[in-house]
C-alpha cells in the first residue's frame, strides 16, 4: 500500500481558476485532501468522512486523539498527519484587547498572521490568504514582502480555528471574520470561496454568513465571481483615492484595473446581491485628506448603496503621515454633507504591529513599494471586453501642471534600491 500522502494544501491553494470553475464543496476532502487520502487507505466508511470534518470544524481545539467517536487505529494515523495545517510560533497582546497570532505553516514552515480583535460583544478575526503580497501598495507593509505563495483554504480556515481554540479559554467566541489579513483575496480566489463555504457551512464552522466580509483592492473579474458564488458575503473595496492618478500612484495595480473597471464590477455586484458595498478608504496627511478630495469622492459614489470608512494610516510602509484628527472630521463632514453614510475605524493593535497595513510576519522587507513596472501590463477589463483602447493613467511628475509639488508618494518610474528606497 502507498505511503504517499497528499500535501495539506488543497488543490484551492494554487492559483485562482477561471470564472467558470465549479462551486467547492465544504467537506474533508476538499478542505483537508490528506486526511481524506488516510480515510481511504483504511477503508472508512462514509460516515467516518463526515465525523472527521465535523471534528475539525466543531472541536478545533482537540486534536485527534481525543476524538472518542473514532476508532484507536484511524484516530493514531490522523494525528500523525495534525488536526491544524498551522501552528502558533508566537503570540503578542496588546492592551486594547487585540492579539497578534504569529503562525507557521506545517507544510513548508513559511510565516503568516492573523490578528484578533475584541471589543465587549464582538471578537473579530483578521485572516490572511496569501504569504506576502504582489500588490506593493505604497502605504502597506505586507506589500513590501513581495509575494510567497497562496494560502490554501484550509490554511485560511485554520486562522479561524486557531482563534476559536484560543478565544474558548476565555469563555468567547468568534463572532465575525474579515478577510484583510496579508495578501489579496481575490487573487487566490478558489482557496477563499472554499474557506467561505467551510465558515459559513451549517455542518462546519457555523458562522453566519453575514458576519463574514472580503476586503480587495479590486480585481474585477474576482468581484463578479464573489457575487455569483457566495452573494451573501460583505464586499469592501480598498479604495484610497478617487482618481486614477493618484490611485496608481498609491495602488500600483490600478493601472490594470482603473477605477472605471472596478466600479463597474462593484456595480453588478449590488446588481446580483443587493448588498451595501463598504469603502475603505485610508487618510493620509497632504495626499489624499483635503474637502475637495471628500467631493471628488462623493462625486465618484453618487448613486451607489456603499458606507465609507475613514482608516487612520498606521506607521509600517511609505513616506507618510496620519491626517491629524481636524483633517478627519473635515473629510467626514464634507461626505455627510453630500449624503454619503461615512463611518471611522479604530486603530487597533498598533503597539505590536497588528494594525491595518503592518502585517509583515517578521519578515524583513524586500522593498518599501512595489515597482509599477513589474506588475503584469495589459488591457483593463473594459477594453478587453469593448475592443477599445485601454485606459492610460499619466505617470507622476514631480510637480502638477499647475506648477505645485506632489505629494508624497511612489513615483513609479522609480525602481527600489537595495534597500528599498
Amino acid at each position: 500500500m502507498s505511503t504517499h500522502r497528499p500535501s495539506r494544501r488543497s488543490t484551492a491553494g494554487g492559483p485562482s481558476s477561471p470564472s467558470t470553475s465549479p462551486p467547492a464543496r465544504a467537506d474533508i476532502g476538499s478542505y483537508r485532501p490528506d486526511l481524506a487520502a488516510i480515510l481511504s487507505e483504511q477503508a472508512a466508511p462514509a460516515y467516518r468522512y463526515k465525523q472527521v470534518y465535523e471534528h475539525l470544524t466543531q472541536h478545533p481545539g482537540l486534536s485527534f486523539t481525543e476524538a472518542t467517536n473514532l476508532p484507536g487505529p484511524l484516530r493514531e494515523a490522523l494525528d500523525a498527519a495534525g488536526h491544524s495545517t498551522l501552528a502558533i510560533a508566537a503570540r503578542f497582546d496588546d492592551p486594547d484587547g487585540t492579539t497578534k497570532l504569529l503562525l507557521k505553516a506545517a507544510d513548508d514552515d513559511v510565516a503568516l498572521e492573523a490578528v484578533i480583535m475584541r471589543s465587549a460583544k464582538r471578537s473579530t478575526v483578521c485572516v490572511s490568504t496569501q504569504v506576502g503580497c504582489a500588490l506593493g501598495c505604497a502605504f502597506c507593509a505586507t506589500g513590501s514582502l513581495g509575494f510567497t505563495r497562496n494560502l490554501s483554504a484550509a490554511e485560511i480556515v485554520d486562522q479561524v480555528r486557531e482563534a476559536r481554540a484560543l478565544l474558548a479559554e476565555e469563555s468567547r467566541r468568534v463572532t465575525n471574520v474579515v478577510y484583510m489579513g496579508m495578501g489579496e483575496p481575490l487573487l487566490n480566489l478558489d482557496a477563499v470561496l472554499l474557506s467561505l463555504k467551510i465558515l459559513h457551512d451549517h455542518s462546519g464552522m457555523g458562522h453566519s454568513v453575514r458576519s463574514l466580509a472580503v476586503s480587495t483592492v479590486g480585481i474585477p473579474s474576482g468581484i463578479r465571481r464573489l457575487a455569483r458564488e457566495e452573494p451573501q458575503i460583505n464586499l469592501a473595496l480598498s479604495l484610497h483615492a478617487a482618481d486614477d492618478e493618484l490611485r496608481t500612484r498609491l495602488i500600483p495595480a490600478n493601472r490594470r484595473f482603473p477605477l472605471r473597471d472596478v466600479l463597474s464590477a462593484c456595480d453588478d455586484h449590488f446588481a446580483l446581491t443587493r448588498r451595501k458595498l463598504f469603502v475603505e478608504y485610508l487618510l493620509l496627511a497632504g495626499v489624499n485628506d483635503s474637502p475637495r478630495q471628500a467631493n471628488v469622492l462623493a462625486d465618484l459614489l453618487r448613486g451607489r448603496v456603499v458606507t465609507v470608512n475613514l482608516i487612520p494610516w498606521n506607521p509600517g510602509c511609505g513616506d507618510f503621515s496620519p491626517s491629524p484628527p481636524e483633517a478627519m472630521v473635515a473629510f467626514m463632514n464634507a461626505l455627510k454633507t453630500r449624503g454619503v453614510e461615512v463611518s471611522t475605524r479604530e486603530s487597533r493593535g498598533r503597539s505590536i504591529a497588528a494594525a491595518c497595513g503592518q502585517l509583515v510576519a517578521g519578515v524583513p522587507r524586500r522593498r518599501t513599494v512595489r515597482d509599477a513596472t513589474e506588475y503584469p501590463s495589459g488591457k483593463s477589463e473594459s477594453a478587453d471586453a469593448r475592443g477599445s483602447k485601454p485606459s492610460t493613467t499619466t505617470r507622476p511628475s514631480a510637480k502638477t501642471s499647475s506648477g505645485r509639488r506632489r505629494p508624497p508618494g511612489p513615483d513609479p518610474k522609480r525602481r527600489p534600491t537595495r534597500d528599498g528606497r
